[in-house]
């Protein structure tokens, strides 16, 4: 341990512990509820997110879990950097790992986020656009 130059296999240890413990405690069907609810989450923020002018999907009639790919009319990393200031984590511009990309924001709804959340994600996105 002395010589170790990574702690991956003590990470990857905590992650499999952490992941076991959740699984344990919400079961198969509170797993199945999480997923849906997910799901759920990102078809409204997805259906929200839309409806604001200029905003497109990258990725139209496809299935979607709880991520999607939204076109923006402006830099997707300029409008983190303004949500940033706002205390609001806007998600993953695109445009770092493809440059004909950066104009494109993978943005994600989880089971914990509520229909506030996405009313106030959306209206932060539309004051920034």
């Amino acid at each position: 341990r002395a010589k170790a130059t990574s702690n991956i296999c003590t990470n990857q240890g905590l992650l499999v512990t952490a992941a076991t413990i959740y699984m344990a405690l919400v079961g198969p069907e509170g797993l199945k509820r999480v997923a849906a609810q997910s799901a759920a989450n990102l078809a409204a923020l997805r259906a929200r997110l839309l409806r604001i002018p200029g905003v497109s999907a990258v990725f139209g009639g496809q299935a979607h879990f709880h991520e999607t790919v939204l076109s923006l009319p402006c830099r997707a990393d300029g409008l983190i950097e303004r949500l940033a200031g706002e205390h609001i984590l806007a998600g993953v511009s695109l445009g770092g790992d493809y440059p004909a990309a950066e104009n494109h924001l993978l943005v994600c709804a989880t089971e914990t986020k509520t229909d506030d959340d996405i009313e106030r994600f959306a209206r932060a996105i539309e004051r920034c656009l």
